[in-house]
């Protein structure tokens, strides 16, 4: 009988022996993470890349130490974005940060065959697009952080910096999903505020004539709404919006802080950088060994209004106090 006890407790030693060597070598694994970005040239997409990095740091995760990070940005390229997404599940890598729409629903066709988690972020609508079933479950391999602040929200403030409006002008180039269900979602909205939406879908073919478009818009509008779209948010078509529509003394809202800085009058927007934080939190667990199955999908935690008050004296808009109190970033 002690002969069986002394066996027992051998036993015992070596398992528990073997757990904490597992536990060591889970602790110093290198993960391999692919980055798929959209593009560099809007500057938002850098804001939430650089959250996630120092969100992961702060949970222990870093590059060098214990992450392999391989990222690699397509410029809004949807065939090289395709591409890529299937070269890192060539490479086998444990997760697939995905920066964009374009960018998740490549790597989601990528990984159809071979489901390697994938996290997202901005994105402006991922259950319209296709991306999750619901926020609750996406059905899929994936999870994420969405960017997208509800219409209303943003035109309930619209409305109290421009209560005179009547005629809202929306601007939207068909290329990318999140654009179009956007601008259809702020058509619907606008209505229901008793605006009357004035909307202008653009191709890219389109786009050499973009000065016209906005021309012949804006002298129908008082103001212009630029929806969740990276083709209108590039540098050199969102500063032909604003100098087509400051010459026709016509304010432009979008959805991002940068695009005030750069000259529209306001936006309600989420906070970039935040939402990069905010999607480390799902990459840690998947990297832990949860499902990502099982990992809800959130919007932001934290949305802002910014606003540029020296184009707003430029274009003759007094703001009110009570709107001053609720601004988050003020541009003069």
């Amino acid at each position: 009988m002690k002969k069986y006890f002394k066996c027992m407790a051998l036993i015992s030693t070596l398992m528990i022996f073997s757990l904490f060597c597992l536990g060591c070598k889970t602790k110093n694994k290198e993960f391999r993470i692919g980055v798929l970005q959209w593009t560099e040239k809007i500057h938002a997409y850098n804001q939430t890349y650089k959250g996630v990095l120092d969100g992961l740091g702060d949970k222990g995760y870093k590059k060098g130490v214990n992450l392999e990070i391989d990222y690699k940005n397509v410029e809004q390229d949807k065939e090289l974005a395709l591409k890529t997404a299937l070269y890192f599940v060539k490479k086998r890598v444990d997760l697939i940060l995905t920066l964009g729409t374009g960018s998740t629903l490549a790597a989601l066709e990528a990984t159809e065959k071979k489901p390697i988690p994938i996290v997202f972020s901005i994105v402006g609508d991922p259950k319209a697009t296709g991306i999750i079933r619901n926020y609750e479950d996406s059905g899929k391999n994936i999870t994420g952080i969405s960017m997208k602040v509800d219409v209303k929200e943003q035109f309930d403030m619209v409305k109290e910096v421009l209560p005179e409006m009547e005629t809202l002008g929306i601007i939207y180039c068909t290329e990318m999903p999140q654009a179009v269900v956007t601008g259809k979602e702020a058509t619907t909205a606008a209505a229901k505020l008793g605006w009357k939406p004035l909307t202008v879908s653009v191709t890219k073919r389109d786009l050499p004539e973009l000065e016209k478009i906005v021309d012949s818009l804006a002298k129908k509008v008082d103001s212009i709404y630029i929806p969740t779209d990276p083709i209108m948010n590039l540098p050199e078509n969102l500063q032909t919006i604003i100098r087509v529509s400051d010459k026709h003394k016509i304010p432009v809202v979008s959805v991002t802080k940068k695009d005030v800085e750069d000259g529209v009058l306001m936006a309600v927007h989420c906070d970039f950088y935040e939402i990069g934080r905010q999607a480390a939190d799902p990459m840690v667990q998947i990297l832990s060994g949860v499902n990502v199955r099982t990992i809800p999908s959130q919007k932001p935690i934290i949305n802002k209004l910014s606003l540029n008050l020296k184009k707003a004296q430029n274009l003759n808009i007094k703001i009110k106090r009570q709107v001053i109190l609720k601004t988050n970033n003020i541009i003069d």
